[in-house]
């Protein structure tokens, strides 16, 4: 007798196609040392961006590397009204949400603890860039969505969130520009993995970490450091110098493209 909870299919259905497939585990570069996408170890991906995408919130930008697309939004800066206790400066609220479509496994309406511990890392690193003794009893909401998730997305969001401030005339310190690093055993090092390259078959090699960085290159000060896997501390050194050489050349095209955008608004 067939189980009335269930929706049985007819006798004749067939199992849908699989679209996708796990690939097997190789090496992070070819004899020619190049990445599956024909970059270099330390090539980072294009980059594109379009500020002011969203006219209802006061700063907003849509910015993607590669494959990996996200925008990142501020849309007011709103009184406290109850608090423990009185404070001169204001607080940092981010809210990090991968789409349900971002991913190859179906991502859910809620935060996953995952999304909350990106949303507390960005919170942690914006508080000490944003003039926060400029907005006493008051919080500044940051909304950062992922479209597409091809890897690296935790410094990509945290790039995202210092423009949209930026757009939204909210006084910082200095431009936040993160990169993301893979290092493995065999001591290779990956600058801007793919997700593949970040969780896929190549983190199945025994050992390795990974890094997120994000730096104000202005300043010369490191914002958020964030450290996945064990790696001894010759290494680490080497990994964290690497980080920040890709960070200043991410900067110098992020300004740019800053600096162009702003040149179209005053034409407007």
């Amino acid at each position: 007798m067939p189980d009335p909870k269930r929706n049985c299919g007819p006798e004749d259905a067939i199992e849908p196609p699989v679209l996708y497939t796990e690939k097997q585990a190789g090496k992070p570069l070819d004899k020619n040392n190049k990445r599956s996408d024909g970059r270099k170890w330390d090539e980072l991906r294009p980059l594109y961006m379009k500020v002011g995408i969203i006219t209802k919130a006061q700063g907003s930008v849509y910015l993607e590397m590669g494959d990996t697309k996200t925008y990142s939004s501020h849309l007011r800066t709103k009184e406290i009204i109850r608090r423990d206790e009185f404070s001169l400066k204001g607080k940092v609220f981010c809210e990090f949400k991968f789409m349900p479509f971002s991913r190859i496994h179906y991502c859910e309406q809620r935060q996953s603890f995952e999304e909350k511990m990106i949303s507390k890392t960005i919170s942690d690193a914006m508080e000490g860039v944003i003039l926060l003794e400029k907005f006493p009893k008051a919080q500044v909401d940051i909304s950062i969505q992922v479209i597409q998730d091809d890897g690296s997305a935790l410094s990509l969001a945290l790039t995202a969130a210092s423009i949209a401030l930026i757009n939204a005339n909210i006084e910082i310190k200095d431009l936040v520009v993160g990169t993301t690093l893979r290092f493995f055993d065999s001591n290779e090092l990956l600058v801007d993995p793919t997700i593949e390259e970040e969780h896929g078959p190549f983190s199945k090699y025994p050992g390795g970490a990974g890094f997120h960085m994000a730096v104000l290159p202005s300043l010369a000060q490191i914002s958020s450091l964030k450290q996945t896997g064990r790696i001894e501390q010759s290494q680490a050194r080497d990994c964290i110098e690497t980080c920040w050489e890709s960070c200043l050349r991410l900067a110098t095209g992020i300004k740019k493209l800053l600096k162009e955008a702003n040149e179209e608004d005053v034409q407007r």
